[in-house]
């Protein structure tokens, strides 16, 4: 009796692909734990099987689980070779990979993880730029991306130049509206850090009016949240509560309604410290007196969302699906 001794690359492509298939089972049976233990055995077996396609499958499905399950830092050696697969088997500057290089500087910042994201950020411009023909809007959200990643690592200058760079390429005529915003926002943040406000106010409502054409109510929130930092530095109170009663008047209307909680109740925050700052304290609108007692008078140090030193409320790190 002869016994066939299968290769070893073939046992291991029958194992990921029995692996996989459970972990699967166990994710529409909501066991995400056991889905995790099947995905894991699954995504090593696929790697020694060396088949590229069935460690993308079983990469792909386990970067899902991990995220449902919150393991944000045991993703992101998922989310490295799942770029790489997808370099090796579509090119460094096809889609697929794009957005998992996408995927992984989004969750590298997540993680305050920039000095890690940098190489990735500088990887997608650089793949933006080699496309032929290139496409201005590509190579301008990898500018905003890289950006937002050197302004975090505290190169202020060299996120400026990138910022005003960006900003160029954006506004031009081949590129749709709604994009320049992003660069414009991020501009408006390392302007702010350097205290030229009346030019960080110009960018901010450039961006607002910018995300506002093309009904991108959320993100002019976020401006909205810029501007009145800009102007509580400057000390113009009544214009940071005219602001903030426009912003609270929307939302009252439904025009831009918040799911937020924490986020509204830091808005009538924010409120009931700029009456107070502007004397008029006794004339909140309604909504906001029940939280007035925290801003009875303007505080030595002022709340955290006054301090402007930050980026912008609006995630300034462009890591949509387009290819870059």
């Amino acid at each position: 009796m002869t016994v066939i001794q299968l290769p070893s690359s073939l046992l291991a492509r029958r194992r990921a692909e029995k692996q996989l298939w459970e972990g699967r089972r166990h994710v529409v049976a909501l066991d995400p734990e056991r889905a995790e233990a099947a995905l894991r055995d699954a995504w090593q077996s696929a790697r020694a099987s060396g088949s590229v396609q069935l460690a993308a499958e079983a990469g792909e499905e386990l970067y899902q689980v991990l995220l449902r399950r919150r393991h944000v830092d045991e993703a992101i050696p998922v989310l490295e070779q799942m770029v790489i697969l997808r370099s090796r088997r579509h090119g460094g500057s096809a889609e697929l990979a794009a957005a998992w290089r996408n995927e992984l500087i989004q969750r590298l910042g997540q993680l305050g993880r920039y000095a890690e994201a940098e190489p990735h950020c500088r990887a997608r411009l650089e793949s933006a730029r080699r496309r032929r023909p290139p496409g201005a809007r590509a190579v301008g959200f990898a500018e905003v991306t890289l950006a937002w990643c050197v302004r975090s690592l505290g190169r202020w200058e060299e996120a400026e130049r990138l910022s005003r760079d960006a900003v160029a390429v954006l506004d031009g005529e081949a590129v749709p509206r709604g994009s320049v915003g992003w660069a414009l926002a991020g501009l408006a943040a390392v302007l702010l850090r350097r205290m030229a406000l009346d030019e960080a106010e110009a960018a901010l409502k450039r961006a607002a009016e910018d995300w506002t054409s093309v009904g991108r109510a959320e993100l002019a929130a976020g401006i909205d949240e810029q501007l009145m930092d800009l102007y509580v530095v400057g000390e113009r109170h009544q214009d940071a509560l005219a602001v903030s009663e426009a912003a609270l008047n929307r939302t009252r209307r439904g025009v831009a309604a918040l799911v937020d909680r924490e986020r509204q109740l830091r808005n009538l925050d924010r409120h009931a410290f700029l009456l107070t700052a502007a004397g008029r304290a006794t004339s909140c609108a309604p909504g906001t007196c029940v939280r007035r007692s925290t801003h009875s008078g303007v505080p030595a140090t002022a709340p955290a969302w006054t301090r402007p030193v930050r980026s912008s409320r609006v995630s300034l790190c462009w890591t949509g699906r387009s290819p870059a």
